[in-house]
């Protein structure tokens, strides 16, 4: 048995252990491995554990939680205590196939489901691997997988809920046809992990299954058992909860009075199974009372992040308001950056307002620190709530050690003590939140709030990695960068040379009153159509610094504009621009052409090209039939119309010729 402590220390460093692993018969992945040497797992594992390089450990979950409403922040709150990373839930009965935030903590939910009585499959992820999932694949109420790329690594994740015994037989057959088509979506090179509430019992012994069976499950094997075993042998699967000698209380994985069944389990990749370090029962969470949660211990190399994710420091610029907007506008006009005469180069004098306005910005708002700022909890999930759950928590575990009477009186009214600080907290946020909405100064808000509760419903919030051209898929930064270069070069830059003519013009034809000098109204009216609290381009600067500067801002841009339009030169770091991909929100979140290019570009140069728009307005005459892009005029207008010519041919029994054209860029 001494030896046997020896062989379980995977990635130990010890050449001894290493050999002993892989030596027949004797190793952990060996048919019939030894008997382990203590009632946690893999022998010595714990007590050297501060000894293994690969110290990062990722814990994987599942759970029936019955139902999820009502439970997401309870379930939360134990995966956060039980440092749980990525959980799969089943019978969430929750409708629909979204994606939602839950806090406490940041965490994010994807779910599937068909009916708010039964079914439902969903899988929660920890704000540190969030933005590592890269896939999300819904089957149907019953099976649904993520796909994550952690540290240059692959892991797909399935949460099944399979149908209770008792089911007709095709229901049965149709779970399993529908969980292979999504094991086999997974390449052979990525790690698999499949969580989830089988409703079958592969018992204790491991006889004609011994490379997927560990011969340390619970009870006696049943047909709907044997189909597991069936399904994990054809796959290579190991079902890792049988192969940790465990005490019963952490096998069973439901218990309703005196029965007691295993019934969850989770599958690996037998050819990964060694790298999986524990994988045992958790009894004692009150947030199910049948159900018992199970957690499956991986360790590897770094997988959580160690550092903070860094951003670029930002000026505070939506503090420029109120006193700070005075004492902005008075600290630029004390600079020496305003005069423009026939000697000044363009370059030279905007590189000289560029960078005035960013020092004196940042002195006078402040900066970021250049770090994403922590996810704070729920409003309602306060001290009251968190000391109501603690308490169930508590009565539950004394009604596990005695079944008294008086035992099971405390827990009912501690559960319902704990709903009651849940849903009076509840209100008391909503309510604030509806009386702030309610005034003047919630109006903005309102579609922040909407904008904001959208966006946490798509399943991919950043792109991670992409595809190659050879549908590769890229996960280093580099690679990633590249390919997103040379995508949008293709697409803007298709050929390159480009002969324009020539465009000198007789004079004769020259419009006098468009090439006439700009005037302080033409910037000043340009000025008051800018959009408000825009994205910068790369010279950071907003429409909201020239609004701030008055009068004496307009006559520098002024100025400034005139030189450009004698000089024919603009400044080069107009030419510039930060180029965000945005999802379409349908198709292959990895492939390129699924995303549209959004240009971040200086504000300045914005302002400069809706002074040229309103001259052109007024020297080039539109069509009547124009829609889009005109002021006071929608698209949805000109489908209105459309829709009345149809209906009008239609009425008339005439034949109708309609051309859509799409421009491609």
């Amino acid at each position: 048995m001494q030896g046997c402590a020896t062989l379980h220390r995977p990635g130990c460093g010890d050449k001894n252990a290493k050999v002993a692993r892989s030596s027949p018969g004797s190793g952990a992945s060996s048919h019939c491995p030894r008997m382990m040497s203590n009632m946690h797992g893999h022998g010595g594992i714990r007590g050297g554990a501060k000894n293994i390089r690969w110290s990062a450990r990722l814990r994987f979950g599942t759970w029936n939680v019955g139902s999820l409403t009502g439970r997401s922040s309870e379930v939360v709150e134990v995966m956060r205590r039980r440092n749980i990373s990525i959980m799969c839930v089943q019978e969430t009965k929750w409708v629909g196939e979204k994606a939602r935030e839950i806090n406490p903590g940041g965490f994010k939910l994807w779910y599937s489901g068909r009916d708010k009585t039964r079914n439902g499959v969903g899988i929660i992820v920890a704000r540190d691997y969030v933005e590592d999932v890269v896939e999300v694949f819904r089957k149907n109420d019953r099976i649904m997988s993520i796909k994550l790329v952690m540290r240059g690594e692959i892991v797909s994740v399935i949460s099944a809920y399979a149908p209770q015994v008792g089911l007709d037989a095709s229901t049965t057959q149709q779970f399993w046809e529908d969980l292979e088509e999504v094991v086999r979506r997974v390449p052979r090179g990525e790690k698999l992990v499949i969580g989830g509430d089988l409703n079958g019992h592969v018992g204790s012994s491991r006889d004609g299954f011994e490379s997927i069976h560990g011969g340390h499950g619970f009870g006696t094997r049943n047909e709907a058992g044997k189909n597991i075993l069936d399904f994990a042998s054809t796959y290579e699967l190991a079902i890792m909860n049988t192969w940790f000698r465990k005490r019963d209380s952490h096998l069973v994985t439901y218990r309703s009075g005196a029965n007691s069944t295993q019934i969850d389990y989770f599958l690996v990749r037998t050819t990964r199974r060694t790298r999986y370090t524990d994988c045992k029962v958790i009894p004692g969470e009150s947030v199910v009372t049948q159900h018992r949660m199970l957690v499956l211990d991986f360790r590897g190399k770094n997988h959580r992040r160690q550092v903070k994710q860094q951003v670029e420091p930002k000026i505070k610029w939506w503090r420029l308001e109120g006193d700070l907007q005075q004492s902005f506008a008075h600290k630029m006009f004390g600079e020496d950056v305003w005069r423009i005469d026939n000697g000044t180069h363009v370059e030279d004098a905007w590189l000289s307002m560029e960078l005035t306005i960013n020092k004196v910005a940042k002195e006078v708002l402040g900066e970021s620190k250049g770090c994403l700022p922590p996810k704070k909890d729920t409003s309602w999930w306060n001290d009251e709530v968190k000391q109501a759950i603690r308490n169930k928590r508590y009565c539950y575990k004394k009604l596990g050690t005695s079944r008294s009477d008086e035992n099971i009186e405390a827990y009912k009214e501690a559960r319902r003590q704990a709903k009651k600080a849940v849903k009076e907290s509840q209100g008391k946020v909503n309510k604030e939140l509806y009386e702030k909405l309610d005034s003047k100064e919630g109006e903005q808000d309102i579609y922040k709030l909407a904008r904001l509760r959208d966006r946490r419903t798509h399943d991919i919030g950043k792109v991670k990695c992409v595809k190659d051209v050879d549908q590769r898929i890229l996960m280093e930064d580099i690679e990633i960068k590249e390919r997103w270069r040379s995508y949008f070069d293709t697409l803007f830059n298709r050929n390159k040379v480009q002969d324009i003519g020539d465009l000198t013009i007789p004079d004769c034809m020259v419009n006098r009153d468009f090439v006439r000098r700009i005037q302080p109204t033409e910037v000043k009216e340009a000025l008051r159509k800018m959009g408000r609290k825009k994205a910068v381009g790369p010279d950071g600067i907003p429409i909201e610094a020239w609004r701030s500067l008055g009068e004496r801002g307009i006559e520098w841009l002024t100025n400034f504009f005139n030189k450009i339009w004698r000089n024919n030169k603009m400044p080069t770091s107009w030419r510039k621009s930060t180029l965000i991909p945005l999802f379409k929100n349908k198709g292959d979140v990895q492939e390129c052409a699924n995303y549209r290019g959004i240009k971040l570009m200086s504000h300045t140069m914005k302002l400069w090209e809706r002074v040229i728009e309103q001259r052109l307005r007024r020297t080039l005459k539109i069509s009547e039939n124009q829609f889009g892009f005109m002021p006071g005029r929608s698209t949805t207008e000109a489908i209105h119309l459309l829709r009345q010519l149809m209906e009008k041919y239609r009425d008339a029994h005439k034949d109708l010729h309609l051309v859509f054209i799409d421009l491609e860029k």
